[in-house]
């Protein structure tokens, strides 16, 4: 690492910027990620721009100031942006009940429907589970379906004192804002924050990412090696994680959001409007020295003297991005990915690094190594709810064999996760659940229990006292606050 003697003034950067570009591409080496882009602006000016790798592994075409990257959860600053833009207006306020805007809109709890906020929604602090909703969109319904569905899922939090992280929450406060608007959310926020801020290769819509002549494609890092999988549609979840951009772009939507709403000269989000968006809410943590909360569709933190306004975004797909503004200094730092979990490990361990080096004069510890061991014990599986399944051991030696297959055939249904449907396969089982069109594969593993190929987790099937088959369990649709269990309702 690069030590100088002490740290910078606020305006000498000359020695800074050389020692973070050998770090970052220190970094970058040393995680085997395809592609990363990387800026920093202080005040009002791009100080730093490099792009890193490439945006195919196949063919190696390098990543440039104007290739598409999917920013996952940077876009839930997006949606707050463009409902600041209409609370600046006087179109709407943080604090209207989402549904006097949205009436279709349903909780479990008719007290918080009827007073659940924008305000509240943003903040992550309804009371629904962490990731509520996410499993559907897995399964192929869309947005209107998932919402729907909202007044089954139990709330596990208290309402206005609890924390959490809900991605239908975010896209629920946008929808309820675009109906208020008279447009659907991609156009809202196209037309108040990305055509007026300029920016040109930005979009709402996945076609947009997905045609781009210029993108990245985006990889799992298996065990450290990057494998291209399929891009991940977010369009049900777009408020919340469907924004596409460059790093050219990022760099004047930093500008935007530094300057009060302002860029070039022209107002585009109301000042007071928009600086809303940053003010600590809702605490997540606290400590002697130091303060986390969520604010309106991002994070803010105060320590060691300094305040800090940031998103990261994650895709299991291979995205990993983080944006980190630095109000009282005019400074932003943008770090885009096309992997995980590696990218996930490079973009923090990069961010890290700027913060030591811009503030300090020298990178304080191993960021890279400390990070990778916590993503390594987050991974486990069982050690959080997003983590991965435990999977089933390996079957006894006694394991009885399955009945017929044709005994299972038959669709079996739930009222959250609606319709499954079991069909014979070649040696097992194949499980086809929502609107998916590939199904999972199931294999015997002891009598009436089968095995997911995919996740290794067990299918439990269920008999009534005839001994005939009446229901299903299928584990890898399990969560805290809900237990994926069907009843069969059709042969």
């Amino acid at each position: 690492m690069n030590t100088p003697a002490g740290a910078p003034s606020a305006t000498d950067l000359s020695a800074v910027i050389p020692q973070f570009d050998a770090y970052a591409e220190q970094s970058f080496k040393r995680s085997g990620v395809p592609g990363m882009a990387v800026a920093i602006v202080k005040n009002d000016t791009v100080v730093y721009l490099r792009c890193f790798g490439v945006k195919n592994i196949t063919t190696r075409e390098p990543v440039d100031p104007d290739t598409r990257f999917q920013l996952a959860s940077i876009s839930k600053t997006f949606s707050s942006a463009s409902i600041a833009s209409m609370v600046g207006r006087g179109e709407l306020s943080w604090d209207d009940r989402v549904v006097s805007l949205f009436p279709g809109f349903r909780l479990s709890d008719p007290y918080v429907t009827d007073h659940v906020t924008i305000r509240d929604l943003l903040m992550h602090r309804t009371g629904l589970p962490a990731y509520a909703g996410d499993e559907l969109q897995d399964l192929g319904y869309n947005r209107s379906e998932i919402i729907s569905k909202l007044r089954l899922v139990p709330l596990t939090g208290d309402y206005r004192s609890s924390y959490g992280y809900s991605n239908i929450g975010i896209t629920s406060a946008a929808e309820a804002a675009a109906r208020k608007a008279g447009m659907s959310w991609e156009d809202l926020v196209t037309r108040r924050v990305i055509v007026p801020a300029g920016l040109k290769n930005t979009s709402a819509w996945f076609a947009d990412f997905e045609n781009a002549a210029d993108r990245v494609d985006t990889y799992d890092m298996m065990n450290g090696t990057p494998v291209a999988g399929p891009l991940l549609n977010d369009d049900p979840n777009s408020p919340a994680g469907g924004v596409s951009s460059t790093i050219r772009d990022m760099t004047r939507y930093a500008r935007l959001q530094l300057n009060d709403g302002s860029i070039d000269g022209t107002q585009i989000i109301d000042a007071a409007a928009l600086r809303e968006t940053h003010r600590p809410q809702n605490i997540m943590k606290t400590t002697n020295t130091s303060i986390t909360a969520y604010d309106l569709g991002g994070e803010t933190a105060a320590e060691k003297g300094r305040l800090r306004v940031e998103h990261g975004g994650d895709l299991t797909s291979g995205v990993s991005t983080y944006i980190t503004l630095y109000p009282e200094e005019k400074m932003a730092i943008v770090v885009l990915t096309n992997g995980f979990p590696g990218g996930h490990i490079l973009k923090k361990a990069v961010n890290s690094g700027w913060d030591d080096l811009y503030f300090t004069g020298a990178v304080q510890k191993d960021w890279y190594g400390d990070i990778a061991a916590g993503v390594a014990s987050a991974m486990k599986p069982g050690a959080s709810d997003s983590g991965p399944l435990e999977p089933l051991p390996p079957a006894p030696a006694g394991a009885q064999p399955s009945r017929p297959a044709t005994t299972y055939r038959g669709s079996y249904s739930q009222d959250y996760y609606g319709t499954i449907r079991v069909e014979p396969d070649t040696g097992g089982l194949r499980l086809y659940a929502g609107h998916l069109e590939e199904p999972y594969l199931l294999v015997p593993y002891d009598g009436d229990t089968f095995r997911e190929k995919g996740t290794g987790t067990a299918v439990k099937f269920t008999s009534g006292s005839s001994g005939s088959v009446t229901g299903v369990h299928v584990v890898m649709l399990d969560h805290p606050w809900i237990k994926a269990d069907f009843v069969r309702t059709g042969s």
